[in-house]
């Protein structure tokens, strides 16, 4: 081996731990990512078949009206003309 590679070598051995410690944070962001990517796709899944399963009441384009008259004291109440 030429020293080059020897020297590489015991660098790597020296320094063993943190490079395995440092990959090891690398994998463990990578899955944590890969987990939150999940489940907000999921998530997003679930939100649009309970939206499909359950749709919002559509607007009415109905108008009510009161069916009071109106005089100058105020309200009065609809009243049907006595027989006599």
């Amino acid at each position: 081996m030429s020293q080059a590679k020897v020297d590489a070598r015991k660098e790597y051995k020296k320094n063993r731990k943190q490079i395995i410690a440092k990959e090891k944070r690398k994998n463990n962001i990578a899955k944590g990512v890969a987990y939150l990517l999940l489940l907000c796709l999921l998530v997003g899944v679930g939100y649009s078949f309970y939206a499909k399963v359950h749709p919002k009441p559509e607007a009415s384009n109905e108008t009510m009206y009161y069916l009071t008259a109106q005089d100058s004291y105020g309200f009065l109440t609809p009243s049907l003309p006595e027989n006599k």
